[in-house]
């Protein structure tokens, strides 16, 4: 038990560090906009008093016979709410434009962390949970958030306004309900307790189950090919139910709290007309007086209501928010170093000395890797599945950094470097080749930004784009959600152009030509023999079509380098590399 309840005060105690710096960093900026709700609801506060006050007196003038009951009386109310519903209106879109300012910065945030941060990050998650954060995550945030900015200033200011007006009428029946309202409360904190707990289980299933919405969709042609339509509708309908019985207990505890207030309510009510009646005929209130004081409770109670309700929303919110500052307070372990240099443009001499890697969770990668590469020169490196070789790359763009050894670039470790500079100087062609969805003129130029369309055909032409002119929209031809709209052996040539296109020094190429015929991998190749001398090309493959005619040829086995030399002096040692061949062509 005991450990319980401290579990449940350290809950707490984050939930009030989140709230605070929720308020402090993105709510605060945005004061000039809350002030003007809080004026407003001010002045609808203000409206509810003269509600009261016309209605007690109303009342008053009608048992008097006072004419003014039906021509000052109208000529108020009809005024007041000629000013109480504008004023509705702009604190609503006051409070509105607050927020939602607070929420794009909040999401500018979450995102800057994401995408400049850690890659082993992005990689040891499904995409899915981080869209949730966006798509989930965010609206719990920007709900809370606009429910305190819109309903704790009005409905605070509007309850004051309601109890100054009954207190100033009968100070002793204010002093009775008073007492029986602020039962309620206590209940409607527990039951926002356990909002907060059942909302938090239900954002993170929510993250799993786009998760598994987007490998559906994604894999859909897999999904056909062997006929997995039944095992996704099984997987996807119990995330659907799972999610479903999530969010009931989170409507369950939320639904509970209106039956709370309305019981306080009843009794309230009860009451009221038990002691109030008992005053107004013992002549200590007038008739006024009585139905004035139950307007203002007519007015107050929606708000007492608001209030109560508030309390399972802001914590609904504050689940979701100690969610996303979990990514954003997550260190970052590959960043640049202090008194990090700029690289400049680098000649392109590349060396990996003694370098050793294991991924999160896993065992390793590579066990003490050493090779190098001369400026100008093109070197491949082949070797089985799981020797370590796109590992290579990518330490080398520090996407990683090594456990241990050394990697260097014109000599300098990429350690001492800044990041930007270092990936300024290198290019990267992947065997998955991915576009955004954009036109192609647009996703090669990406590899350079600012780039002529003359250096986006230049680049082009070297990759042998020459199908670009045979699309749709030629050149403004959108390549879909990750280049969809084109054939693999398209997409690659288009990422090779990109790469092209940036002219930086060091060119990567992991399988880069796995998805061409052999007709256009044979131009590739030529077109990258014109570049000998001006770039350093390292060369992942395995192809010998693509690797033979490299300067250097260096074999990886179980992370280490096992061989090195040209093909065919490697293929006269009958060792490794001559094995791959061997295979290959059998």
């Amino acid at each position: 038990m005991a450990g319980r309840q401290g579990k449940t005060k350290a809950g707490k105690d984050g939930q009030g560090k989140f709230s605070r710096r929720f308020v402090r960093e993105w709510l605060a900026p945005q004061w000039p906009w809350f002030a003007l709700g809080v004026m407003f609801a001010a002045i609808t506060a203000a409206c509810a008093y003269g509600y009261s006050t016309i209605i007690s007196l109303a009342t008053d003038w009608l048992e008097a016979g006072d004419q003014r009951v039906f021509t000052l009386a109208p000529l108020v109310i009809i005024a007041l709410v000629a000013v109480r519903a504008p004023t509705l209106y702009g604190q609503t879109q006051a409070n509105n434009r607050g927020v939602q300012n607070a929420i794009v910065k909040l999401q500018q945030a979450l995102f800057s962390r994401l995408i400049e941060g850690d890659f082993a990050r992005l990689q040891a998650k499904n995409s899915g949970e981080y869209v949730s954060q966006f798509a989930n995550d965010m609206v719990l945030v920007r709900e809370a958030s606009l429910r305190v900015a819109t309903n704790l200033a009005k409905s605070t200011l509007t309850i004051l306004a309601a109890v100054v007006f009954m207190l100033m009428t009968d100070w002793l029946l204010t002093a009775f309900l008073l007492t029986i309202y602020p039962l309620a409360f206590y209940p409607v904190i527990r039951l926002g307790d356990r909002v907060r707990n059942s909302s938090r289980r239900a954002q993170e299933q929510a993250g799993e189950l786009t998760s598994v919405l987007n490998e559906a969709f994604q894999g859909a042609r897999t999904v056909k090919a062997f006929s997995l339509e039944p095992y996704q509708m099984d997987r996807a309908s119990k995330g659907f139910i799972e999610r479903a019985r999530l969010y009931m207990k989170v409507l369950r505890a939320k639904a509970l709290v209106d039956p709370f207030l309305e019981i306080v309510g009843g009794l309230a009510l009860a009451g009221l007309f038990a002691f109030a009646g008992w005053r107004a005929l013992s002549g200590d209130i007038t008739v006024g007086d009585l139905l004035g004081i139950i307007v203002a409770i007519g007015i107050a109670s929606p708000e007492i209501r608001a209030l109560g309700t508030l309390n399972a929303v802001v914590n609904e919110g504050l689940a979701a928010a100690t969610r996303v500052y979990a990514v954003i307070d997550a260190p970052v372990h590959v960043a640049d170093t202090p008194g990090a240099q700029d690289l400049g443009r680098a000649r392109g001499d590349v060396t990996f000395d003694d370098v050793a890697f294991s991924y999160p969770g896993a065992g390793p990668a590579l066990g003490g890797l050493s090779f190098s590469a001369r400026a100008g020169e093109t070197i491949a490196i082949v070797g089985p599945s799981g020797a370590g070789k796109s590992t290579v790359f990518s330490l080398l763009m520090r996407l990683y950094d090594a456990s241990s050894g050394a990697i260097t670039v014109d000599g300098r470790n990429v350690r001492d470097l800044t990041i930007a500079s270092l990936r300024r100087n290198m290019s990267l062609v992947s065997q998955d080749a991915f576009l955004f969805d954009v036109s192609i003129r647009e996703n090669i130029g990406l590899g350079k930004r600012g780039a002529t369309h003359a250096e986006i055909e230049a680049a082009a032409r070297i990759a042998a784009c020459d199908f670009i002119d045979g699309l749709p929209q030629r050149w403004d031809t959108l390549a879909g959600e990750g280049g969809r709209n084109l054939s693999g052996g398209q997409r690659q040539r288009i990422a090779l152009a990109r790469a092209l296109v940036s002219d930086a020094p060091i060119l990567l190429l992991d399988e880069a030509t796995s998805a061409l015929d052999t007709e256009s991998e044979a131009r590739i190749q030529q077109a990258l023999g014109q570049l000998a001398g001006q770039r350093t090309v390292i060369v992942i493959a395995h192809r010998l079509a693509t690797v033979r005619k490299a300067d250097r040829i260096f074999v990886l086995s179980g992370g280490r380098c096992v061989e090195s030399g040209h093909h065919d002096e490697l293929v006269a040692r009958t060792g490794a590399y001559a094995t791959l061949v061997a295979h290959q062509l059998s």
